[in-house]
């Protein structure tokens, strides 16, 4: 009875109820086919409610919640690493590669200022912060100040020191510094020799990480669940204590949602030229996770991996969207470090001039180049931004709290932005796929049986026959449809693009970045990304009966 009278009756039962949940999702997902993005979605409600319901004693599942972040995050570094390499080997452009690296970088910042303006157009005007008394807390914003680093040294960090160093340590910048020298070295000496085994060996190896980022993926809706849980207890607890700071709460999710959907939203439509409601609904879970991680870096590979659903190119979305876990960040570099420089200026009754927020926007957005895209940058990058203005750092610890639940949303807003901006920049660098995009709007995202459509009009279902077949300059297999049509009824042929094997009989739709595999109608709804980039084609035969 000793051991037994150790057991925490709660954590069973928080567990137990997990485990319930869990079978759910996974019924869900079996039996009615629910889309991954709306079952990520109802994950996240799950997991606020089994909260809810045990009063936020659901620490007990931080153990699961943990494992599936070390697990995501893990795949981070040698994701960004193969992947850029493989991209820029294959494109082989470095006039291309200037485009998308200024461009990624062009756009994320400006969504960073775009953030920093709408919070203090609409900061300064309420007067957010007027009336309020805030604890003078010295001795922990000392460790605050610690957090900080002066400009040199932020500077410093962007190169790499150590590869392996930087690869353990998800330095995002050092890492796409090095796979894009390491890439261009290769794309270099394969102009005097042949260099195709190593072209090989990153673009198979890519293939193999992005194999096991699936594996994981698969993991979201269940990881959510308990996240969910986690953060939910994590905010209620601190409801007393942010009472008296109600009002910085509430615009700070306000202003987060606002970036995060209508900004990224507008962009998407008059820049991109993406439908916002189809975009959205494919990158649904990034942002449901991401709102739960509170981690860009560990919502890095879902991110990427929906991108592919809707169109943008494998080379962009595997360098525009890592960039994007440590530039610009809207949310936490912008909205909360803006909000909370006026909160306290308000509190402290300062009189800023129109000038004095013009300086206060530029340093903000200078901090945001090298943030960490992990929880509680936001706090760390308010703290760089108090110190280069002079307010008092101090003043930001009774803000923590704020900080760790507004978090939740500004990282839902970093993530909106990285994969906005990626879809821009391959637009604007012609490596979106139209078709792609046209299957997403019609609701298309699982790739069902093959259907060839005949001359008349008519449309006659096909067979499934998985086939291997190479795939010229990409050097994947991967899986073919035979798609015999119906006797008496003509082959339905299009312009093969030179350079891919088609077989006669058989039915390869190419997308630029992607791959589409024809499946049964039970398949998951996931594009398989094969990498090499420029690919804009469509190849399809069909043999007649």
């Amino acid at each position: 009875m000793g051991a037994l009278s150790n057991i925490d009756p709660t954590a069973v039962a928080v567990w137990a109820s997990a485990v319930v949940l869990f079978a759910l999702i996974a019924v869900l997902r079996a039996v009615f086919k629910l889309n991954f993005s709306l079952l990520t979605v109802l994950a996240l409600g799950l997991g606020i409610a089994l909260s809810l319901v045990f009063d936020g004693q659901v620490d007990s599942l931080n153990l699961l919640g943990n494992i599936y972040i070390s697990l995501i995050t893990a795949l981070v570094a040698p994701l960004i690493f193969v992947s850029i390499i493989s991209s820029i080997t294959y494109v082989g452009s470095l006039k291309k590669l200037r485009s998308i690296g200024s461009r990624s970088v062009g756009w994320l910042l400006l969504t960073n200022l775009i953030a920093i303006v709408m919070t203090l157009g609409v900061a300064i005007p309420l007067h957010i912060g007027s009336g309020v008394k805030l604890v003078d807390d010295e001795s922990t914003a000392g460790f605050l100040t610690s957090q900080t680093a002066p400009l040199d040294q932020v500077i410093l960090n962007f190169f790499p020191k150590n590869i392996v160093g930087d690869l353990s340590g998800n330095r995002v910048v050092p890492i796409i510094i090095t796979a894009t020298v390491l890439a261009i070295a290769i794309v270099s000496v394969g102009r005097q020799k042949d260099v195709s085994i190593v072209k090989r060996f990153f673009e198979q190896t890519k293939d193999v990480i992005y194999k096991a980022v699936g594996y994981v993926v698969e993991l979201t809706p269940y990881a959510v669940v308990v996240l969910g849980a986690t953060s939910t207890a994590a905010t209620t607890s601190k409801a007393d204590a942010l009472l008296a700071l109600l009002s910085i709460l509430v615009l700070g999710f306000v202003l987060n949602i606002i970036q995060a959907f209508v900004v990224n939203g507008l962009l998407l439509k008059f820049v991109a030229h993406v439908p916002p409601l189809t975009f959205f609904k494919a990158v649904l879970p990034a942002q449901a996770t991401a709102f739960a991680t509170q981690s860009s870096v560990a919502t890095l590979p879902l991110s990427i991996r929906q991108l592919g659903t809707v169109g943008v190119g494998a080379d962009v979305a595997n360098f525009t969207t890592p960039i994007g876990t440590t530039i610009g960040m809207p949310g936490c570099a912008g909205v909360w470090p803006m909000l909370s420089a006026v909160f306290t200026i308000n509190a402290l009754g300062l009189g800023y001039s129109p000038a004095s927020y013009v300086a206060l926007a530029v340093i903000g957005l200078l901090s945001s180049i090298g943030t960490a895209g992990v929880p509680g940058t936001a706090i760390v990058t308010a703290t760089t931004v108090f110190t280069a203005v002079g307010l008092p750092v101090q003043l930001l610890v009774p803000l923590v709290p704020v900080s760790n639940i507004v978090g939740m949303p500004s990282t839902m807003a970093n993530v909106s932005a990285a994969v906005t901006c990626a879809a821009i920049v391959s637009r604007q660098t012609g490596e979106f796929d139209e078709g792609v995009l046209d299957s997403a709007r019609a609701g298309r995202h699982r790739h069902r049986a093959g259907v060839v459509v005949s001359p008349a009009g008519g449309a006659v279902a096909a067979p499934v026959v998985p086939v291997a077949a190479p795939l010229g300059a990409v050097g994947v297999a991967a899986s073919v449809v035979a798609s015999p049509v119906a006797a008496g009824v003509g082959a339905a042929h299009k312009p093969v693009q030179p350079g891919f094997a088609v077989t006669p009989g058989l039915s390869l739709t190419l997308h630029q970045s992607m791959l589409r595999v024809q499946a049964d109608d039970d398949a998951d709804d996931a594009p398989v990304p094969v990498g090499a980039c420029g690919i804009s084609a469509h190849a399809a035969t069909a043999k007649a009966a």
